[in-house]
């Protein structure tokens, strides 16, 4: 799971068209995240009994932050928030409109 993981992350930098790093790290750290001049690391909960599966830990002007995540939605949200990484619009669908109307 967890070179999956580091290759997931990534993936989603490149998609995120930012140029940087993904690394496996020393347990209890997945992965190390660098890029935009930061450096991320996603580490695994080792606790059985919470919630959350990742941490994801990294510094900013006042000091370290840490979210806890329990999905993978969640850690792609905590990884662009550490690397200031704007959401974008949201993907819309929509049932197809018929063209011909009934008679």
């Amino acid at each position: 799971m967890n070179a999956e993981l580091v290759g997931f992350l990534a993936d989603s930098l490149a998609v995120w068209q930012l140029e940087g790093e993904v690394t496996a790290g020393d347990a209890p750290v997945v992965a190390v995240v660098r890029a935009r001049g930061k450096i991320v690391f996603v580490e695994r909960n080792e606790a059985d009994d919470a919630p959350w599966r990742w941490f994801v830990r990294w510094q900013e002007a006042g000091g370290e932050r840490s979210r806890p995540c329990a999905s993978i939605p969640g850690l792609l949200n905590a990884l662009r928030r550490a690397l200031d990484v704007e959401r974008g619009s949201a993907v819309r669908v929509v049932a197809a409109v018929s063209s011909s109307a009934p008679a």
